[in-house]
């Protein structure tokens, strides 16, 4: 499959209670995504899969969001942490496309 877009990141902005971010692009796998908060001075830091947020919207042509982990009151849902991990006021949340750049097969 062609991934036919030239959008590849996104931004938006924390306010300490949101947690869900959306991107509209596709990606093939959650490990597509790099998750990056941005503090008010400019320091970056990568978020980890799993531990801080997860994915939806793998394998749709229209994106999907990228859930921050917090405590919401059920162990059973998936985006469920006893640490809050949402962004707070004054942080930016990057989303970027990371695909490999290989291509698996040659045909002649």
């Amino acid at each position: 499959m062609t991934v036919s877009t030239t959008s590849n990141i996104v931004s938006a902005s924390g306010d300490g209670s949101t947690h869900s971010f959306a991107y509209a692009f596709p990606i093939f796998v959650d490990g597509d995504l790099t998750v990056i908060i941005r503090s008010s001075a400019g320091t970056e830091t990568t978020k980890v899969l799993d531990t801080h947020y997860i994915v939806t919207g793998a394998g749709t042509a229209s994106g999907g969001n990228v859930l921050f982990k917090y405590n919401t009151g059920n162990s059973s849902d998936a985006h469920y942490s006893a640490t809050d991990y949402r962004p707070a006021s004054g942080e930016t949340v990057v989303i970027k496309r990371v695909l490999g750049l290989t291509q698996a097969t040659d045909w002649v």
